[in-house]
Order: structure tokens, then C-alpha cells, then sequence
């Protein structure tokens, strides 16, 4: 809410500078977004909480100040007559349907009014405020709104057919708003009609049918306090958001409406000529008393700190609270009168609040906290922390995208319309599908980097949507963690996400190639662990990268992130070996559609608990036969290895590779 500096000083004095002010405001819990300079003023701009409709206003805010700095407060006179002024036959003929909806109104009939421009300090002020300058009669209905924080509307009484019926709307109904725009009406909005038509979107906008204009005599000029959840259903479901709503869908001020209307009629009759041609009738009126009880111990053992009576009641009472002090048997009470415009106040620890913003925090003393020790966060966010920390050590960089998709995009990912989730209720045309995997956002990043970088690797950590329905009934939504490595090759790629696994303490994986094409390429391999599957890994077919306009080999890998929680395992303390480690190297020939993965399980299971390590340092192509050379390291935890055990593990595990298809070229031992 933009708030002009120069409005608010006629309210109460301000004597601070711009910077101290903000400060003061923002540390007694009225938070200031911004403040600008416009020629000769400072517009302060405010985030008011839901909570604190009151300060939705110039008063509201005049009443903090004047609270903070104990200053006092005036607030513009009112007209305060009762009786019309002028004699007439027009009458005021409002039902309302469903007192729950309009529990509180005042209304009456204005005559001989002269529509024109608005003076200019009155558009001016509207102006800074943020609400665009229409016509005198009108800018005064936003003037008051913007002052008292009481939303109103003015009805042209001569386009008004018969009697004005306030209820709820009828699913299908249909409304022409102020702004030309005809708008079908959900079931339970808040509308007025009268005997041939709807005249107002009550809450949100006027109609049309009874807008004011340059041959309007007379109004009729609504003051209505509105159910707020009932002008928040409509909004939402009409995506519709005005001033006005923004009030109304807080708790208004039961009482402001009789102050309101007067204080518009008090700026009508000097500038618009208007006289009162009906009494002012007012429903609701005066609001009921409320009272709250607040022991005074119970602000000392709240706050922490003890705070004289006296200045309890002082501080209450600059807020506008009414104070009685009583002494009772469990020690002295303040009887709190809470004025009709702080809906908020319920309870003892509401007052308290209040009396700890206006205190002063920072006057509290510092102490260390007291307590137990903190918790530490939760594994899982421990645990996706560490996911992203290890791929991004090891090159890659983190992507955040949308997780709605368009058809199109599936589709190019190989995705059948019917295989995903649609949105019902979307909201842009092309972002209708839940994405089914994380490949859909990281290969629309990599199409926008590929026009600026040839080689690079990208992530991302989030859900996936499918139409398996999951123990609660719903859709089930997995985590997963997905990578693509751009103008990469075989072994680089699959040594990062070896790395990444062995990072994070998995053993035991094994990558199995596909008997069935994967969705994203021929290429493409399981990642287990033990027999159950993690994810995949492979490599991209160029018919799907061509979509993303990437002509680099691009790999991929998916992994299942819950999978990967579970099968995480403790680090444990190994010994360092206490005798020397025997190195060997294997060079050998495959058969070319042999995998690594049948070579490395032979080794293991050949050489037993004497294999120590095992790494692949080349897998080249010779002469058009293929060949990979082996690095081996043996251990024994009880003796060391003599050059005889050795040449018959070697023995076993060369026998062992012939029979899969290895044939081997030279062995060095050291």
C-alpha cells in the first residue's frame, strides 16, 4: 500500500527524518517495502499482513505512528447529520438475502450532485497513492476508501430499476464489470441486482449498467462490510484483484462504515454539490463492545522482561485500547476495551505482542538462549544437500526448471499424451503436462546454452509425475536426480556417475544393458544395485537431441533419489594396509559387443578377497579389434603377497576372461 508522506503528516505530527521513520515503523512490525522521492514528497510503500486490515488506510498507518512515538492522532471531522436535507420522494429499497453475507452496511441517497473534474490536490493524492484519477464523485469514494481503509460504491440512482436484492450469485450468471469486461460468475459470489439486471460484482468491481457518469444526479452510495471469504472465493475464481477486494478479503472494522460514508458525504457537498436526500440508514451499528482480560505477570513471563504497569496501560492506550485496572486474588488484571477496528485481538498474547513491538525490542536485555540443544535437519535435505554438493564438485551445474511442460515437448521425449498428467485448470496454453522426467527441463536448458558453450554438463533434483496411483490414493510424484553430459563420451560420463555414487557411499552397482530400446536411446544401460533397479544411464539418440537443435553425443543418467537414500551406507573406518599392495596391468582384446561390466565381474570373482582395487585406464580400438588395459592392485591382510600366489590368481583370472571372450596381449607385475 503506497503511502504519501505528505497525507500522513495531517494526521499526526512527524518530526523524524524519512530513514528514522521507516526503521521505526519496520521494528514496531509495519514493514516498509520501498520509499521514493516524487518531486516534493516521499512515497512510502508498505507490505501489510493479512492480519492488520486497520492499516490498510492513511489512518491506520497515522495510528502506528502516533503509537510509536506517543504522539496524537486527529482524525478529519465527518459530516454527523442524520436527517436528509433536502425533501424528496426518492427512496432507498435494499434487500439483502442472506444477512451473513453484508452483516454490516450503511447506505443512502445523495441528490443535485454535478459531476466534473477533481480538485487537484484530491487527484494528486490519488495519484501517489496509486489509484488513477476518474471523477469527482468517484475519486471521493477511492479518497475515503484510501484514508479510512472502508471500501464504497456509488450507484447511479436513475439507472437502478426498481429494488436493489443482494445475494449470492448463481453458477453460469454473467455481469458486464466497470472495466467493459463480462464476466461469468462462479456459484456464491457476492452480487447486487436489481429488477432487470446485475449492477455490482459486490467486492470487486461495480457494474457498468449503474457506472457514473457526466449526467448523473444522484447516487446511491453503499458503505458494506462484506463476508470476507466469500469476495476471496470470487476473486480467486475470477482472477480478479482490486483495491477494493484487497480489503474486503481482510476483516474489515465492523464500525468504520458509518464513519465512512459521513466523511464521503463531508467531501461531496463542497465539491460535487450534493445534499442528503434520504436518512442514512446503517446496519450493524454501533458494533458490539469486546473486552479481554490480561493478567499482568503474564506479560513479564511472556516477554521476559518486567514492564511497569503504568506503562502497560500507556502503551495500550496509545493503541487505542481502553484500560481498567483491577486487583484480583492471583494479583492486578487490566481490563482491556479492543477497539472495533483491531479484529485481531483475541487473546491475552495478542496484547502482549502489542505491548513488546511498542516497548521496543531492542530495549530487551541479551541473554544466550536457554533450552534444548537444536535438532539437526532432517536426512533427507542432509542428504539431497550432499547429492547436489558432489555433482557439482565434479563439474556439472545445477538447473531449476518449471515442472509443467507442453505436449510438444513430451512427445519429443518420446512421451505419449495419455502416459502423462494433464493439468485441469491451466493457466498458459502451452504449460499443461506434468513433466514425466527431469530430461524435458535440462534439455531445454541445454538448447539455450548450446548456442554459446560446445562442451557442458547440467543437473537437476526434483519430482517427476506419472499416473501410477500411490498408496495415499494419488498420482505418485518420485524424486529423482538427472544429469546430461553435452559433447561428452562413453567413459567420462560413466565415470561421473560412478564417482557420484561412490561419493555418496554406494557399493555393490553394476550397470546391465537393456534388452528393450530405452525411451531415449538404443544405447542404454540399468543401474543396480544388488537385482533392483536405481535408474538408467546411456546414451541420448541423436533423433531427440536433433529436437533440442544439439548435434553433440550427449549421455544421460535418471536415479531413483529415495532408492539411492536407502541403499546409502555408513562410512566406516579401513585400515590402512599393513603390507605392500602388489600392482599388476592387464592388456587385453575383447570381442567388440563384450561389456566392461562382464570383464570386471569375471576379475572379481576370479582374484576373491585378494583384489584390492581395479581400474580401467584404456578401452581404444586397434586395427579395428577393440582393447582395454586393465589396472589390478592385490592385498592380503595377513601376509605378503609372494610372486607365486600372485601368478596363480593371474592364471585364474586370465583362464577365467577366455571364456567370456578376452584374450590378452601382455601382463606387467611390479
Amino acid at each position: 500500500m503506497k503511502v504519501p508522506l505528505s497525507w500522513l503528516k495531517e494526521y499526526v505530527e512527524i518530526k523524524e527524518g524519512t530513514e528514522r521513520l521507516a526503521e521505526d515503523l519496520l521494528l514496531s512490525g509495519t514493514k516498509v517495502e520501498s520509499v521514493e522521492k516524487e518531486k516534493e514528497d516521499v512515497i512510502f510503500d508498505f507490505e501489510i499482513t493479512p492480519n492488520r486490515s486497520d492499516c490498510l488506510s492513511i489512518i491506520g498507518i497515522a495510528r502506528e505512528v502516533a503509537a510509536i512515538y506517543n504522539r496524537r492522532l486527529t482524525v478529519p471531522a465527518a459530516f454527523s447529520e442524520t436527517q436528509k436535507e433536502i425533501e424528496s420522494t426518492k427512496k432507498i429499497n435494499l434487500a439483502v438475502l442472506d444477512k451473513s453475507l453484508c452483516p454490516y452496511y450503511s447506505i443512502g441517497i445523495i441528490d443535485e450532485l454535478k459531476v466534473s473534474q477533481s480538485p487537484m490536490w484530491l487527484s494528486e493524492r490519488l495519484e501517489k497513492s496509486g489509484i488513477r484519477s476518474l471523477s469527482n464523485i468517484v475519486d471521493i469514494t477511492n479518497y475515503v476508501m484510501t484514508e479510512t481503509g472502508q471500501p464504497m460504491h456509488a450507484f447511479d440512482y436513475d439507472k437502478i430499476k426498481g429494488k436493489m436484492v443482494l445475494r449470492s450469485s448463481k453458477e453460469g450468471e454473467a455481469v458486464t464489470t466497470l472495466d467493459g469486461v463480462e464476466r461469468k460468475l462462479p456459484s456464491g459470489a457476492i452480487i447486487i441486482e436489481d429488477s432487470e439486471k446485475l449492477i455490482d460484482l459486490a467486492g470487486l468491481m461495480g457494474g457498468a449498467s449503474s457506472e457514473i457518469d457526466k449526467n448523473t444526479k444522484t447516487v446511491v452510495l453503499h458503505v458494506p462490510v462484506y463476508d470476507s471469504l466469500s469476495v476471496r472465493r470470487a476473486s480467486q475464481a475470477l482472477g480478479l484483484r482490486t483495491e477494493a477486494s484487497n480489503r474486503f478479503e481482510k476483516k474489515l472494522d465492523p464500525a468504520a462504515h458509518r464513519y465512512a460514508f459521513e466523511r464521503a458525504y463531508s467531501l461531496m457537498k463542497p465539491l460535487a454539490g450534493g445534499k442528503l436526500a434520504s436518512t442514512i440508514e446503517s446496519v450493524g451499528y454501533p458494533a458490539k463492545e469486546h473486552y479481554v482480560k490480561l493478567p499482568l505477570s503474564l506479560v513479564s513471563d511472556t516477554l521476559g522482561v518486567t514492564i511497569a504497569e503504568k506503562e502497560v496501560c500507556s502503551i495500550l492506550s496509545r493503541l487505542n485500547f481502553e484500560t481498567k485496572l483491577e486487583s484480583q486474588a492471583e494479583g492486578k488484571t487490566v481490563i482491556v476495551g479492543v477497539p472495533s477496528f483491531r479484529t485481531d485481538i483475541h487473546e491475552p498474547i495478542d496484547l502482549i505482542e502489542e505491548i513488546g513491538r511498542i516497548y521496543g525490542y531492542n530495549k530487551f536485555p541479551k541473554t544466550l538462549p536457554v533450552g534444548p540443544l537444536p535438532t539437526s535437519e532432517l536426512n533427507y535435505i542432509d542428504f539431497e544437500r550432499k547429492v547436489k554438493q558432489i555433482l557439482i564438485s565434479l563439474g556439472l551445474q545445477e538447473i531449476y526448471s518449471s515442472t509443467l511442460t507442453s505436449l510438444l515437448t513430451v512427445e519429443d521425449l518420446g512421451f505419449d499424451s495419455e502416459e502423462c498428467l494433464r493439468v485441469a485448470n491451466r493457466l498458459i496454453f502451452d504449460y499443461e503436462y506434468l513433466r514425466p522426467t527431469l530430461l524435458v527441463g535440462i534439455l531445454l536448458a541445454a538448447k539455450l546454452n548450446i548456442e554459446n558453450f560446445k562442451k557442458f554438463s547440467l543437473f537437476e533434483l526434483g519430482r517427476v509425475f506419472t499416473k501410477d496411483i500411490g498408496k495415499n490414493g494419488l498420482p505418485n510424484q518420485p524424486k529423482k536426480i538427472a544429469a546430461i553430459f553435452v559433447d561428452s563420451d562413453f567413459r567420462s560420463a560413466k565415470g561421473a556417475l560412478e564417482t557420484f555414487l561412490k561419493k555418496l557411499n554406494i557399493s555393490g552397482f553394476t550397470f546391465k544393458q537393456l534388452t528393450e530400446t530405452s525411451r531415449f536411446g538404443k544405447e542404454a544401460s540399468m543401474v543396480l544395485i544388488g537385482t533392483g533397479s536405481i535408474g538408467e544411464f546411456g546414451k541420448i539418440d541423436s533423433s531427440i537431441l536433433g529436437k533440442f537443435e544439439i548435434s553433440s553425443p550427449t549421455f544421460w543418467f535418471e536415479l531413483d533419489l529415495e532408492a539411492l537414500q536407502a541403499r546409502q551406507k555408513e562410512k566406516r573406518y579401513t585400515q590402512i594396509p599393513k603390507f605392500p599392495v602388489v600392482k599388476e596391468e592387464l592388456s587385453l582384446f575383447l570381442q567388440n559387443n563384450l561389456p566392461f561390466q562382464s570383464i570386471s565381474e569375471s576379475i572379481k570373482n576370479s582374484a576373491g578377497n585378494n583384489l584390492y582395487k581395479m581400474s580401467l585406464f584404456e578401452d581404444t580400438n586397434i586395427k579395428g579389434q577393440r582393447s582395454v588395459l586393465i589396472g589390478l592392485e592385490y592385498y592380503s591382510q595377513k601376509n605378503t603377497l609372494d610372486k607365486k600366489l600372485v601368478t596363480k590368481i593371474r592364471g585364474k583370472i586370465l583362464t577365467d576372461l577366455k571364456k567370456i571372450g578376452a584374450q590378452p596381449r601382455t601382463s606387467n607385475l611390479s
